[in-house]
């Protein structure tokens, strides 16, 4: 049950006006949009620079309500829903490709750090919602880049059968060749031992 009954705030499509929104003022919230890849810094360096592949938009849908809990105040929830096509570089032949990033999470709302962690590391709710910290000035867009920084995936990498052979054929002999360069310079302990005897 929503126990909000005013019509919500629509936030703008503005970076500034994202950065700093007052969720403890008991009113929800709701809004959309698209936002450049420069509002998002720390994302930002995770892309391929070096390619033809452009960026999209970060695309963005968010709301905020509240439910009723058993003996106590109301629970405020928070709806993030973020997609984005980012160049990446791919571990297994080097070469650029495109990845979407599609995040949709619903949040718990606590007044401070330690409710939160309390949530978190509660094993029955390891499922459920994620816990986020609210303020007067809660910045949408760090929490919008943490998300999706956590969305990139840990080994980035073309859907299977999309390396061209070429390319980890090139990425093989490099390796080999630099596994021979380190055995080369790399000093031999008895020629060592030697000139320290005749010293």
């Amino acid at each position: 049950m929503n126990s909000n009954k005013t019509t919500p705030h629509i936030l703008p499509n503005n970076p500034k006006d994202l950065q700093s929104i007052d969720l403890k003022s008991g009113s929800t919230f709701v809004g959309q949009g698209a936002l450049d890849l420069s509002s998002f810094p720390r994302l930002s360096q995770e892309i391929a620079f070096d390619s033809n592949l452009k960026p999209s938009q970060v695309h963005w849908e968010m709301s905020t309500w509240f439910e009723e809990r058993l003996g106590g105040i109301p629970i405020q929830y928070m709806h993030l829903r973020l997609a984005v096509d980012l160049p990446l570089h791919c571990q297994a032949c080097f070469q650029p490709y495109m990845e979407s990033l599609d995040s949709d999470r619903d949040y718990i709302l606590f007044d401070s750090e330690e409710e939160a962690e309390e949530w978190d590391m509660d094993e029955e709710n390891q499922d459920n919602e994620d816990a986020l910290v609210c303020s007067e000035t809660f910045n949408l867009l760090d929490a919008m880049e943490d998300e999706l920084l956590l969305t990139l995936p840990l080994s980035a990498r073309h859907a299977p059968g999309e390396c061209k052979t070429e390319d980890l054929a090139k990425v093989t002999q490099k390796l080999k060749t630099g596994s021979e360069e380190i055995i080369i310079k790399k000093p031999n302990p008895f020629a060592v031992l030697e000139k320290l005897k005749k010293q």
